[in-house]
């Protein structure tokens, strides 16, 4: 059985990269594909509501904020510095992102323009002086520019949202992810419920007063990833206890709703549902995250895999990669049907999610002494 206690968990994994294609098919049936239509009804479509993938990696990102203070609380034998502590965490993230980021977008860059080498006054410099606070990931702060890779909005806003319940977090573990959080976390959905019929949505203004708005985006973030805190205390002490009590139907049973969630999730992305029902996925893969991380089902005796652990470490790559794909493949594959842009964006999502992830982790090595540590070991 998948463990609360174990370092990776391989059905959030596996289901990280499922819903990672979920956001991808949607960006290319939008850009290559003209779009969806929920005029006819309820029907089948190329994936209208695949961006609520991201509902998956905000929740994911607060229940292992969640265990990190978790673990770092218990390790302290002394009170620690909670800004240090913060800023700490804020700094992993971000430096762990940040090469594969740099390569996806030196890449896209490259990209654009080639596609553009005809457009008349068309500036590269232009472009990319309009897409530098993306470029440092600080566009969702509201020096937005013309962001290059703008479905990075997703970094950004995390980055944010970590700065701000991190140190709520930290500040008291147990009243926070218990009582606080939920309560904090089903707010904000409601608030934004009142101002936006769809929970997706990325620089929409919430109004705060009558000159201050915070982007819908932020708001977004900072609710799942609070209710994803919430997830990790809700799994590890509510259910986990249980694990070594509970039956074999039981057990069963509960990997049964486990998987019940997920498809219903995955379901709701291919229909011409309305907007609303977006709340709906965002419950469903709520229950499928509490128990997968609980270790009360079977699924991890089948993904707590090295195969498993490949697709979740991918994810970030694909995701930071398909904006080049797509592009080129709408642009050398204009005359050609949907279905052949569709698959040669597929093909060029996984040779440039390859190059991301090489490079970007030689990078990674390189300026954080690894590189070096190898070379002095092998003199």
């Amino acid at each position: 059985m998948a463990s609360s206690s174990k370092k990776r968990n391989g059905t959030l994994e596996f289901m990280r990269f499922v819903f990672c294609l979920t956001i991808l098919l949607f960006h290319m049936g939008k850009m290559l594909l003209g779009g969806f239509s929920f005029k006819n009804g309820i029907q089948f479509a190329f994936f209208p509501h695949g961006a609520m993938g991201v509902e998956f990696f905000f929740i994911l990102t607060g229940l292992f904020l969640a265990q990190s203070v978790d673990k770092q609380l218990q390790r302290a034998e002394k009170k620690t510095n909670i800004i240090v502590d913060t800023l700490q965490y804020f700094s992993k993230k971000y430096t762990s992102t940040f090469p594969q980021h740099v390569v996806a977008f030196a890449v896209l860059f490259g990209v654009t323009v080639l596609v553009h080498l005809d457009t008349p006054g068309w500036s590269a410099w232009d472009r990319f002086d309009s897409a530098v606070p993306s470029l440092f990931l600080i566009q969702m702060t509201g020096i937005m520019g013309e962001p290059l890779n703008h479905i990075e909005w997703y970094l950004s806003a995390m980055l944010i949202a970590i700065l701000i319940i991190y140190p709520l977090c930290r500040l008291n573990f147990k009243v926070f992810t218990r009582y606080i959080a939920p309560v904090v976390s089903v707010a904000l959905f409601i608030w934004m419920r009142s101002e936006y019929p769809s929970l997706s949505g990325v620089t929409r203004q919430m109004n705060i007063t009558a000159d201050w708005y915070i982007y819908k985006g932020v708001v977004r973030a900072v609710a799942e990833i609070t209710l994803g805190t919430f997830v990790y205390s809700l799994s590890k002490y509510g259910l986990a206890p249980f694990v070594q009590k509970i039956g074999k139907p039981a057990r069963a049973a509960l990997t049964a709703v486990e998987w019940i969630m997920y498809a219903a999730a995955v379901l709701i992305t291919v229909l011409t549902l309305p907007y609303k029902w977006e709340y709906a996925a965002l419950a469903v893969i709520f229950v499928g995250i509490t128990l997968s991380f609980s270790g009360l089902t079977y699924s991890g005796k089948l993904l707590d895999n090295n195969f498993s652990y490949f697709l979740g470490k991918i994810t970030l790559p694909v995701y930071l990669s398909q904006l080049s794909a797509i592009a080129m493949a709408g642009y050398y594959l204009a005359d050609y049907s949907g279905g052949m842009k569709i698959w040669g964006a597929l093909v060029l999502t996984a040779v440039s999610s390859a190059i991301t992830m090489i490079v970007g982790n030689f990078i990674g090595n390189l300026f954080g002494g690894k590189f070096f540590k190898k070379k002095e070991k092998t003199a």
